[in-house]
């Protein structure tokens, strides 16, 4: 591999990971990431080793390239630290994550990890043409995302993966071998959380499946989550004092759910700022327990309704209850972009 047809200003990036390979796995690893980065149209491997070989970056047979994938020793957690130290300069002291997972379609019978899955993309969920679940043949990959605010415009970014992990299905894979979506999350949520300094703090994002007590249960204190609440979720009121001998009560009464409220509430109209643009909708908030998923730790839920009623009644969720609810709406907000970041790396 000749290194002097790469810019100056991406040799500096590459070589940053030179740590996490040994020296030829370093060499497909730059040959790889050049040719994906140069390959016009359909990105597969073999067009991106083709076009690393037409910059004179990639000098050896396309099988040494694919074994770079399957059978080369790095790690991908290395791969992920690394360019976690890159990105922190750049990110606030209050870090935003997201996670969430994806279908990637491919095909063949010796394909390993794939598998059939649920596919959101082609899936509908309501209108005129009614509900609708597709499925589809390929990979599922949970990922762990920051989100990086813009220079010029802090209201604004980008969603960077850093760390993922494959999801195989239970008819798929040995039964000691299978883990759950949501425990993925919860092992790379663990992983991210030992690189952070000690003067960061992390805020994680995550859409329905993600809510659960399986991730939120063990959520560190450190941690701030936010996310959607079901309409019919079972909330609670903190627990009063103890009146005599006893255990401790963990809960209180039980409140109204979000659905309850929807019907009987007061709504209040709010001017938020989401997705770049200032959204008028009105807004019911207060602080309880979700005992079955936080446990006792309190949150504060926020239910919205569309004035114009184009949309139906949503709960959000999180799990700092000093938070307002333009704050808590405008964090989950900025979990669109990992969609996004999906979308143009299949597309693009």
């Amino acid at each position: 591999m000749n290194s002097s047809y790469l810019p100056s200003s991406l040799q500096s990036i590459l070589f940053t990971f030179r740590p996490c390979f040994t020296a030829p796995t370093f060499e497909n690893f730059v040959a790889l990431a050049c040719g994906w980065i140069l390959c016009p149209g359909v990105h597969t491997i073999s067009r991106a080793i083709i076009a690393a070989s037409a910059q004179g970056l990639a000098d050896k047979g396309h099988s040494a390239y694919y074994r770079f994938l399957s059978q080369a020793r790095w790690s991908v957690d290395e791969v992920g630290r690394t360019l976690f130290g890159l990105l922190l300069p750049f990110l606030p002291r209050q870090i935003e994550a997201a996670v969430d997972d994806t279908l990637c379609h491919r095909t063949g019978p010796q394909l390993f990890g794939a598998g059939m899955h649920h596919d959101s993309a082609t899936s509908t969920y309501g209108g005129a043409g009614g509900r609708r679940a597709s499925f589809a043949f390929g990979h599922n990959w949970v990922v762990l995302s920051l989100w990086m605010p813009f220079p010029w415009n802090p209201e604004r970014g980008i969603a960077i993966p850093v760390l993922l992990r494959l999801y195989r299905s239970k008819k798929r894979c040995p039964k000691e071998q299978y883990t759950k979506r949501t425990k993925l999350a919860f092992e790379m949520l663990a992983t991210l959380c030992s690189w952070l300094p000690e003067d960061r703090q992390l805020d994680l994002a995550g859409d329905g499946e993600y809510a659960c007590q399986t991730l939120l249960r063990k959520l560190p204190d450190a941690v701030v989550f936010t996310g959607p609440m079901t309409m019919n979720a079972a909330l609670y009121a903190k627990p009063g004092q103890r009146a005599g001998r006893g255990r401790p009560r963990l809960k209180g009464r039980r409140l109204r759910s979000p659905e309850g409220r929807a019907r009987t509430g007061t709504w209040r109209k709010h001017v938020v700022r989401l997705y770049g643009r200032d959204v008028t909708i009105l807004i019911q908030t207060w602080t309880c327990l979700w005992y079955t998923v936080t446990g006792v730790r309190e949150v504060r839920v926020v239910l919205t309704r569309d004035p114009k009623g184009r949309w139906q009644d949503r709960a959000y969720f999180c799990t700092d209850p000093r938070r307002s609810a333009e704050q808590i709406l405008a964090r989950y907000s900025h979990r669109w972009n990992l969609e996004v970041a999906f979308a143009s790396a299949k597309q693009t």
